[in-house]
């Protein structure tokens, strides 16, 4: 009897929701592949298989109807156990739902059950805290660090740029004219422009072109500049052992530090308010924006939370050079 209302509570569903017969995961994904690379940038669809990948040992075996809501959570503890990240997990689970998401629309399951999980309870954010550079240790450190990778600090300190976008910043991109860059490939494949400034456009120039090679930050001949951040952690581990040797003391800092940097010093000088920070850094929600409120004074904190932009610096930013 069990059986019978089973297979009619099957058809029913056939019948009434047009759900498909069973679909392995493994073809559900053949399916959603194509019409993933149509919809996403090429870095988000690497990153979407990437994920894929790393899930094939939950979800291979099981067609998409076996999966559930408990199916999902029970392979984020699994992914926990395995001491992988929150951002990872988060990631994994973005993927899955994409193509769950293109199984619903082509009727193979009636509803997506990743929706059923509340991310931020089971994968929450960690907090990161901000940390700033300070200018005695970058005065220690940047001796120790080529000119370019020197350069791609200074440029993420004055536009606040992370690094994947400078470092694939190309010369196309700047628009001398409209006093602009254009950072084609943001967080998320989002496209966002942000101001020139004179300080950004001088270190710009002094990148030698090279002939053939679209990239403003390049290495050996002409490819686009990579290892920034691991350059960046030998100079500081090796300013580190003479500073305990000598007795000082040091804080070493990473080229994504220079993005917070910029924003504080974006807004201390009046150059926008909070929210026209947050379109220039590509921030998706403005609570991650409000993060650098807590290095303001409160005069500080007050006219960055205006809706109307401080306009008293703009002289300097677009003219004058940074002290």
């Amino acid at each position: 009897m069990k059986r019978l209302a089973a297979r009619r509570e099957e058809i029913e569903d056939q019948v009434v929701y047009g759900i498909a017969g069973p679909v392995s995961w493994l073809d559900a994904v053949v399916s959603w592949s194509p019409e993933a690379q149509r919809a996403l940038g090429d870095r988000s669809y690497v990153r979407y298989l990437s994920s894929l990948r790393q899930v094939r040992a939950h979800l291979d075996s099981l067609s998409i109807q076996e999966i559930t809501t408990d199916v999902l959570k029970e392979l984020i503890k699994a992914r926990k156990r395995a001491g992988v990240k929150n951002a990872t997990v988060r990631r994994d689970l973005t993927a899955v739902s994409s193509v769950l998401n293109h199984a619903v629309d082509e009727g193979w399951i009636s509803e997506n059950p990743s929706e059923g999980i509340n991310r931020r309870r089971v994968v929450p954010e960690r907090q990161v805290r901000i940390v700033l550079p300070r200018e005695d240790m970058m005065a220690i450190v940047f001796p120790r660090l080529a000119d370019r990778i020197r350069d791609v600090c200074d440029f993420t300190r004055e536009t606040g740029l992370r690094l994947d976008e400078a470092s694939s910043m190309k010369h196309a991109a700047v628009d001398r004219t409209e006093r602009t860059i254009t950072v084609e490939e943001g967080k998320g494949d989002k496209v966002r422009t942000v101001p020139l400034t004179a300080t950004a456009e001088q270190i710009i120039d002094r990148q030698p072109r090279y002939i053939g090679k679209p990239w403003v930050f390049w290495q050996d001949k002409g490819e686009r500049l990579k290892e920034v951040s691991s350059r960046i952690t030998g100079a500081c581990r090796r300013a580190a052992q003479k500073a305990t040797r000598d007795g000082v003391e040091f804080q070493g800092f990473s080229h994504h530090d220079f993005r917070h940097l910029f924003a504080v010093e974006y807004l201390r000088r009046g150059r926008g308010s909070i929210y026209d920070l947050q379109g220039e850094m590509g921030h998706t929600h403005i609570s991650t924006t409000e993060g650098y409120l807590a290095f303001l004074t409160p005069e500080q904190a007050r006219a960055a939370k205006s809706s109307v932009a401080q306009r008293g610096a703009h002289q300097q930013r677009f003219g004058a050079e940074r002290a």
